[in-house]
């Protein structure tokens, strides 16, 4: 009977529109060994010039270890197209790596450095690590509830920096052929990983989420961007922003989890067993 019942769910949930909010990681601009500053800006423009396209409103997370002068152009080019900009952290530690105490400094250093850039008061961790004891955790979940922080999960994880990785390599050596076969691969994975989180999801809590995808302001995305977007919203996808994906009460789980890995929060669900 259960599982007839979560037939009849997913059959149901099938049938309504899917929603996602697209979120950035790693602004200014994410891995890109190689590329000289007005690459960079124009490989921005061109990701703006995306989202603009399909109507989206995105949320980017700053990383301020490199704050040049171009860097903060290309802050400035976020903010007058209207996306919102919130903490990543200084210098993107691996919180495994280092003390709560240098963590919460490291947040404290965004805060202060890209402040006047960053127009909401969400959060979100370097590579989704959320402290690998109870104590580290809740060291810093302490210091960002003081700062009236909200911390931004995600629903979709996904290999995205290992393609743009490659395909970064690839620029670099100008081999166009390899280009093309990493981004082709890239957009696959994508599709089959937002295809399994959906199910995920559904089969969860019975429903269609509202899913928070993340991705980063990179090369990769600057040519395929388009391409990943045009199949969420052929396969009826509609985009969302990061402040109504975060009404879905999935989100307001899983505070206690202590994590060695930056998990989805769909993957702490399962994990821990909570609904």
């Amino acid at each position: 009977m259960k599982n007839l019942l979560l037939i009849v769910s997913i059959l149901t949930h099938s049938c309504l529109a899917q929603q996602v909010a697209i979120t950035l990681d790693d602004l200014p601009f994410g891995y890109s060994a190689g590329m000289s500053d007005s690459m960079k800006i124009a490989s921005t423009k061109r990701i703006l010039t995306i989202l603009e396209e399909f109507d989206i409103k995105s949320m980017g997370f700053v990383t301020s270890g490199n704050m040049s002068e171009e860097n903060q152009v290309i802050l400035n080019m976020w903010l007058k197209k209207g996306h919102d900009l919130g903490n990543h952290t200084h210098r993107h530690y691996n919180f495994n790596e280092v003390s709560a105490a240098k963590y919460i400094a490291d947040i404290d250093s965004c805060r202060l450095l890209a402040g006047k850039w960053l127009t909401t008061n969400y959060f979100r961790y370097s590579m989704l690590r959320r402290g690998n004891t109870e104590e580290k955790r809740d060291s810093v979940y302490s210091h960002l509830e003081k700062l009236g922080y909200t911390i931004a999960p995600v629903s979709i994880d996904n290999n995205e920096w290992i393609y743009n990785r490659d395909y970064s390599r690839a620029l670099r050596n100008n081999d166009e052929e390899k280009m093309i076969k990493i981004g082709n691969e890239y957009i696959e994975h994508m599709k089959e990983i937002s295809l399994k989180y959906e199910k995920m999801g559904v089969e969860l809590t019975g429903r269609s989420v509202r899913h928070i995808l993340l991705l980063h302001a990179n090369p990769i995305n600057a040519k395929y961007l388009h391409v990943l977007l045009g199949w969420y919203k052929s396969e009826g996808w509609d985009f969302v922003t990061l402040q109504e994906a975060m009404k879905d009460s999935i989100y307001v789980s899983n505070k206690d989890f202590v994590s060695d890995y930056g998990w989805s929060q769909i993957d702490k669900i399962q994990k821990s067993g909570k609904k």
